[in-house]
């Protein structure tokens, strides 16, 4: 069935951020100059990725296509970096609205002209635009969009109803769209997150200009998610709590650390969790290392570590490249 008719003439800058998926980017790019509704440019920050991504896209003739603003980093700034500098230089075109998304995320042709069609899209009170997230078994990932109740919840499957737009409090940045006053005046996510968060705390602060909505007829393909994976103690103990947690390798214990801080600032700034409080909030993060993690008692001393510096606003990020020389030095 074709897509409703957009708003006329909106002017939409993507902004993708990516590092060494550059298969995944192409499959992205094309996505996003296929859309039905054009895309006016497609800002594309790369995050100083070492597996040939500027060549790939110069031989797909992307880097010729001049909607396409292309920027490799000399560093890895991290998601949060990355996302940070790609929304900011989207900002820059004066467009209409920001669509924001990962490497791994695909949208079919009519994904933009969906969301544009919305009623909440013509609503001035409507900040932001999210589309379903949705696996290439068309399972909607329902994470990626919520709620704040304490902590984020995501919002439930029977939510996801054609012809209605629930109100969100957070979108991960896969698919969303935003308006453009709405991004301009409000600062891009925080680089110093570097991973984990930057999407839930930089809603929060889009939610001060307008509303967050569920678009459920526009969808995105998100192809490459999570970091855990399945033990038999891990099953076991989903079975008899009802959970639904993974573990985590060790290898990428990194991005725990990252999460752990990043989710005890946001408390502290936009919630005004008390230290005690953000005591409980590390010792949830703990008993889930000792339930589900291989080496729980190595992880200790570093979520502890992270809930410390998360109250204190202190960032000093343990970058991947980092913590696997720690692990090749037996640290």
């Amino acid at each position: 069935m074709p897509a409703p008719p957009a708003e006329p003439g909106a002017r939409v800058c993507a902004a993708v951020v990516t590092y060494n998926r550059a298969a995944l980017l192409v499959e992205c790019l094309e996505g996003l100059l296929a859309q039905t509704h054009p895309i006016t440019r497609v800002c594309v920050v790369d995050n100083a990725s070492t597996d040939g991504t500027p060549e790939r896209l110069r031989e797909r003739g992307l880097l010729a296509d001049e909607r396409v603003d292309y920027e490799r980093l000399e560093e890895n700034l991290g998601a949060a970096g990355g996302f940070a500098r790609a929304i900011a230089r989207a900002r820059e075109t004066g467009c209409d609205w920001l669509w924001v998304m990962d490497d791994d995320a695909e949208p079919p042709p009519e994904a933009l002209a969906l969301l544009l069609a919305a009623p909440a899209a013509s609503d001035p009170a409507t900040a932001v635009l999210a589309q379903a997230v949705v696996s290439a078994d068309g399972s909607v990932q329902l994470g990626a969009r919520g709620h704040f109740r304490g902590r984020p919840r995501p919002l439930p499957e029977a939510a996801y109803r054609p012809g209605t737009a629930p109100e969100l409090d957070f979108a991960t940045l896969v698919g969303m769209l935003v308006r453009g006053d709405v991004a301009r005046a409000t600062d891009p996510p925080r680089a110093e997150f570097f991973i984990w968060g930057d999407d839930y705390e930089w809603c929060l602060r889009l939610r001060r200009h307008g509303a967050l909505r569920l678009v459920p007829e526009s969808r995105i393909l998100h192809k490459d998610v999570g970091h855990g994976f399945e033990t038999r103690r891990s099953r076991l103990i989903n079975r008899l709590t009802g959970w639904s947690y993974g573990a985590t390798p060790y290898a990428g214990f990194w991005r725990n650390i990252c999460g752990v801080r990043n989710y005890v600032w946001m408390k502290k700034t936009h919630d005004g969790q008390s230290a005690l409080g953000a005591a409980g909030t590390v010792a949830q993060f703990v008993l889930k290392a000792l339930l589900y993690d291989e080496r729980p008692f190595a992880r200790i001393p570093w979520l502890v570590r992270a809930g410390i510096d998360g109250r204190l606003g202190v960032f000093q990020t343990v970058t991947p490249q980092e913590w696997a020389q720690r692990l090749r030095e037996g640290r």
